[in-house]
């Protein structure tokens, strides 16, 4: 029982179809096929019913997933240790970061890396969290830096999520705004009635909003959509207009400039900033040596800590 014939049936498990399986997995679909016959033969069970259409997982492969992903765990364990004891670092890694991470968490982190690994270099494309989400899963990237829902936090079996920090949403105002002026919180409904900018489709955030207001037999119509934190809140600084945000995406900066984070008491969905990675093949050191830079850089720095 090999690591590669567990990665198959992980991602034949998550899928539930042995084409898109070997898609993730980049082999050709018999070959995914085949590999999975040899590991319910080396089990003595069948893991998955087939026909012509589909295939289903039985309740014998539903209970193997836990196994699979415990094993997959310890052999990606044995790989840390071992990469831990490699000195060189180099070569490029590539990293896919949302943006208001790439203005706030990347820059420290990335600094505290060089500083370590002067020889290694680090390609960031910046971009929504779906589009990035499905390189990693892709192997087009090595790592994410992302703000998930929680219906991402186990998406994919073949991922790992490393999580960085939670956090809760918040109304963010200008500092001339009514509720500036006096309220220490905000409850849903009042969200309901407020002309606000949003981060556009692209973003976990959005998602979020739409499907609070969903459960209160509300739409979303916001007056502006945009697909840049930064801009969004130059823009709500400019009064008008709020947004809601995850509370640490409300700087020093936009705290001096007025602006003022009210936190949602009555809704408890928590968005976790985490790293993002795929459990097969193994992290370069490389890698390895950016996730302990980052982590290092969230505990020296809380996110929305004061200055």
């Amino acid at each position: 029982m090999d690591a590669q014939k567990l990665t198959y049936f992980l991602a034949a498990a998550h899928t539930q179809n042995f084409r898109r399986a070997a898609e993730l997995c980049h082999v050709a679909q018999p070959v995914l096929s085949r590999q999975i016959a040899a590991l319910e033969q080396d089990l003595g069970v069948e893991l998955f019913e087939r026909d012509r259409r589909k295939v289903a997982l039985t309740p014998a492969g539903t209970a193997f997933i836990a196994h699979a992903r415990a094993i997959l765990d310890r052999i990606q364990e044995g790989r840390q240790a071992m990469a831990a004891r490699r000195e060189a670092v180099g070569g490029t890694l590539t990293v896919g970061c949302i943006e208001p991470l790439s203005d706030t968490l990347l820059p420290p982190a990335f600094a505290a890396f060089r500083r370590r690994h002067p020889l290694a270099r680090v390609s960031v494309t910046v971009s929504g969290t779906e589009e990035l989400f499905e390189q990693v899963e892709r192997g087009e990237l090595e790592l994410g830096l992302f703000g998930l829902a929680p219906e991402r936090m186990r998406a994919n079996p073949l991922l790992v999520v490393h999580e960085l920090y939670r956090d809760r949403l918040a109304l963010l105002v200008a500092g001339d705004h009514p509720l500036a002026r006096g309220a220490t919180s905000v409850g849903v409904r009042q969200l309901f009635d407020e002309p606000m900018a949003l981060l556009n489709q692209r973003f976990a955030m959005r998602r979020i909003l739409e499907r609070i207001f969903a459960q209160h037999s509300r739409v979303l119509a916001p007056a502006l959509d945009i697909d840049n934190v930064a801009t969004l809140k130059l823009i709500v600084k400019e009064g008008g207009v709020s947004t809601v945000l995850p509370q640490s995406l409300l700087a020093p900066a936009d705290r001096k400039a007025g602006m003022v984070a009210l936190p949602i008491h009555d809704l408890h969905e928590v968005f976790t900033f985490a790293l993002v990675y795929r459990q097969v093949p193994g992290l370069s050191p490389t890698a390895e040596a950016f996730i302990e830079a980052v982590t290092a850089s969230v505990d020296a720095h809380p996110p929305g800590a004061s200055e």
